[in-house]
């Protein structure tokens, strides 16, 4: 707008001048293509700045944000199915598996450290080397400076030996009192056995394939694991010479260890486990736990419900249920033939009430007609006397 170089007041009365009509549709023009460049530059800002895991808190967020949402891993190098390095030198297994499925969920990145043995890793972690440790299950031997998230799995733990070996029964670790097991070093199922069956010669190693090998050379006579330790090395069919007698009445639970100044980072893994989905778990599961053709055996239907009585009280209430189904069913189609049956009795009744209806009907219209006939002939009569 061009206003006259005159005074002030002149100036004034022109900036404030209302537009004309055509400045008003220039004016609505660059007010709507205003409006919509905010609103576009808003959501940018709020897609840039405001994204917040809903999951987390914001303290968690922080902190998260801080690590620019990196959590730094420390693998095990060789304790299949959990953490292990492959053939092709790719770190992997069921805790591998859990944490990446935990940071998807909290919307966080794994960093891995090179993969290192179970001593070692203890040693550097406690040394304040990662964040996180997978596969361990809490122990008096991992000392007061760690801390552990919840669980993620539950797999019982067995007493292994030689095919040859004379089972007279299922055994226990009294049975071995005065033997030899070997057993992975510093490890739950160690610490449980020194406590519990102190007569038990324990033999130390560094990871389960040599606690199998050392079974099937005669070196021990015995060795125990978890079920899921034990099940990824036979399925390789590598160590096919060994068969389980009997439990130890330990169940391995693997959970991340942490260092105790952690307990932010343990709430946030918590709550990225407490997402992953029951069928989710079911797949891991599925994928890294294969149940030897013995164990699964004895794992049957049957013998499950003999050896839980939940699973039994289960099973029971849905036999109860599938029956009261079976007997409304039953009891639902009666009632349906017998409703349908009276339906069409109904219906034959009523079909019939109306052909009587219309031949009482035709009846009244030929009474009529006799009626009027009869009059007739009465008139006719009438005026024949007179």
């Amino acid at each position: 707008m061009n206003c006259p170089n005159t005074n002030w007041s002149v100036k004034i009365k022109c900036w404030i001048k209302p537009p004309t009509d055509g400045n008003i549709i220039d004016t609505m023009r660059m007010s709507r293509s205003s409006f919509i460049l905010a609103l576009f530059l808003f959501f940018m800002a709020v897609s840039v700045y405001g994204q917040t895991n809903d999951l987390l808190s914001a303290e968690e967020n922080l902190w998260l944000k801080s690590r620019n949402a990196t959590i730094v891993v420390y693998p095990e190098k060789n304790n299949p199915p959990f953490s292990y390095t492959s053939a092709g030198g790719n770190i992997q297994g069921l805790a591998i598996d859990y944490i990446e499925l935990i940071a998807e969920k909290i919307d966080a990145k794994i960093v891995y450290l090179l993969p290192q043995s179970r001593s070692q890793i203890l040693n550097d972690f406690a040394a304040g080397k990662g964040d996180v440790v997978a596969g361990l299950m809490e122990t008096n031997n991992t000392g007061t400076d760690f801390i552990f998230t919840d669980s993620y799995i539950s797999v019982p733990t067995v007493i292994v030996v030689r095919k040859d070996f004379e089972k007279r029964k299922s055994l226990t670790l009294n049975d071995f009192n005065g033997k030899r097991i070997s057993v992975i070093g510093d490890s739950a199922l160690e610490e449980y056995i020194q406590k519990n069956y102190p007569r038990v010669v324990i033999e130390d190693v560094t990871d389960d394939e040599v606690s199998l090998q050392q079974v099937i050379l005669g070196e021990v006579d015995a060795a125990v694991m978890d079920i899921a330790s034990l099940s990824f090395y036979l399925s390789k069919q590598v160590l096919s010479s060994v068969k389980i007698v009997g439990s130890t009445g330990l169940d391995y639970k693997p959970a991340f260890a942490l260092l105790k100044d952690k307990t932010i980072l343990q709430s946030i893994l918590e709550k990225g486990m407490t997402q992953i989905s029951t069928n989710d778990r079911s797949l891991l599961t599925d994928k890294w736990v294969v149940v030897p053709n013995e164990e699964r055996e004895n794992g049957s239907l049957l013998a499950g419900i003999k050896d839980n009585f939940n699973a039994l009280t289960l099973y029971i209430l849905l036999v109860l249920i599938l029956l009261v189904v079976i007997v409304f069913l039953l009891r639902y189609r009666r009632f349906g033939m017998n409703y349908f049956k009276k339906a069409e009795t109904l219906n034959e009744l009523k079909k019939e009430v109306a052909e009587l209806e219309g031949a009482n009907d035709m009846l009244v219209e030929e009474m009529k007609v006799v009626k009027a006939e009869e009059d007739k002939i009465q008139e006719k009569l009438e005026s024949l006397d007179k």
